[in-house]
């Protein structure tokens, strides 16, 4: 059950507060295998149910957090991964502050979306293999790609898409991505 805990904690974490189709979606999975998972980890104090807002989803607790950073350090070391992850990580970091900045200029409106949206396509086009450099160790880290690409070409028909925090928008899926990234390499953003 480890690889399986493993995804369930890990989608729990990058999702912040999901409900259990979220959940096993986020890695393309079993909704009534990942509700169980989630049951079971709810025994084991990992992660908690709640409802709130007319809303209710899992989140993870401490105890689950310090669960999933051993859970991803094995898997690091069982695939021989560290190096690539890190790797990957020193040229994300690189490519970050210019997402950060094109987003919160769309934000703030100082720019048009669209006019950030060259940029964003620009960063995407330095991500693209990168992706496929980390995926080719860790398959769980394939679909950002596509994920970013699928958020901009909606952004061209609705600027939500770019930094919207209600759906896969172009901000969150980079910032599941960062967090993803540090994460995996058990060190904190910043």
């Amino acid at each position: 059950m480890t690889g399986d805990l493993l995804l369930t904690l890990h989608a729990v974490r990058l999702l912040g507060f999901a409900d259990a189709h979220a959940i096993a979606d986020r890695f393309s999975r079993d909704h009534s295998l990942v509700e169980s998972e989630l049951i079971d980890a709810g025994v084991l104090g990992f992660v908690s149910h709640t409802s709130f807002a007319g809303s209710s989803g899992w989140s993870l607790s401490s105890a689950g957090r310090v669960e999933n950073e051993r859970l991803l350090a094995a898997e690091l070391d069982r695939e021989d991964a560290r190096s690539v992850v890190m790797g990957v990580h020193n040229e994300f970091v690189d490519l970050n502050p210019t997402v950060v900045s094109a987003c919160s200029a769309i934000q703030l409106q100082q720019v048009r979306g669209m006019a950030a949206s060259g940029i964003l396509e620009e960063v995407l086009a330095s991500w693209s293999p990168l992706e496929e450099r980390l995926a080719g160790s860790l398959p769980r880290f394939a679909g950002y790609s596509r994920r970013l690409m699928d958020a901009l070409e909606r952004a061209r028909r609705d600027s939500a898409w770019f930094t919207a925090t209600d759906r896969d928008s172009f901000h969150r899926a980079w910032f599941e991505l960062h967090e993803d990234l540090i994460a995996t390499l058990g060190i904190q953003r910043g």
